[in-house]
Order: C-alpha cells, then sequence, then structure tokens
C-alpha cells in the first residue's frame, strides 16, 4: 500500500511536468542571452528575489559553489545593475545582496517559465485559488533552504 507522502510525492511528480510543460521557454545558454546572464545567474537572481538568502556565504552554501564563484558571479550580476549591496546593518563585516528593480524585470524575463503562459493559466483561477497556488509553493521552496 501506499503512503499519502508517497502519493503527495507522486502528484506533485505528475503535475510539475504539466505545469513546466505548458509554461516552458527554452534554456539560456552561458551568456548568451541578451541580458547577458546564464542559468546561473538566473537561479542567483530566483533565490535573491525574497530576501531570505541575501550573504554570498549563504548563497554560494546552498548553491553548492565556492563563496569566491559566488562571488564572481554577484560581481557581475551588480555590472548589470541586476543587483545591489550595501553593508549590513546588524553586522558591518557582512554585504547583503538584493535584487534591483532591472534585476526583477530579468528574473521575469530569464525564467524558463513564459510570463504570457503563466499569466493566462493563473488568470483561470479565483484570487483565493491563487493565493492558494502562491501560498503552496512557497511551503514547496520554502522547505529546500
Amino acid at each position: 500500500m501506499i503512503s499519502t507522502l508517497d502519493e503527495n510525492v507522486l502528484e506533485i511528480q505528475s503535475l510539475y511536468p504539466k505545469i513546466y510543460l505548458a509554461c516552458h521557454l527554452a534554456h539560456q545558454t552561458a551568456r548568451s542571452s541578451s541580458l547577458n546572464i546564464s542559468n546561473r545567474d538566473c537561479i542567483i537572481l530566483a533565490h535573491l528575489f525574497d530576501g531570505k538568502l541575501c550573504y554570498n556565504k549563504q548563497l554560494a552554501q546552498h548553491l553548492n559553489v565556492a563563496p569566491s564563484t559566488m562571488s564572481e558571479a554577484l560581481n557581475h550580476l551588480v555590472s548589470l545593475k541586476l543587483v545591489e549591496y550595501c553593508v549590513d546593518a546588524e553586522d558591518q563585516r557582512r554585504t547583503k545582496y538584493r535584487l534591483t528593480a532591472q534585476g526583477q524585470d530579468a528574473l521575469q524575463a530569464s525564467s524558463v517559465l513564459n510570463t504570457s503562459k503563466l499569466t493566462n493559466i493563473i488568470d483561470k483561477l479565483s484570487k483565493e485559488e491563487q493565493d492558494t497556488v502562491i501560498k503552496g509553493l512557497r511551503l514547496l521552496a520554502g522547505s529546500t533552504l
């Protein structure tokens, strides 16, 4: 007999590809996009979006890269004005990174989920259903941290 957890995992595994394929765009390769950002850069932007991971070392550890590699990537994103940084008010030895408005636009433009396709799907849901979807995705994504 299959457990509830196993059923939930299987259901997510069956639902995600449907969403992904309905909204998917081709992946960017290297820094070949018009935004001059790679897939790795897009992943960094996505992780900076909610502000939970905002330090170089934290991001590097979470994404399983060396801090020096993350530093190089963050410097590139800062040079493109997609990310900005400031000294942490609580610990002035640390630098905090966050998305700029341009960074948010780049995140949306570089997402593997096409904005208009995703908008069309989400628009079919009521406000309450939209909130439930977002809440569920936040819970699932938040458990990865």
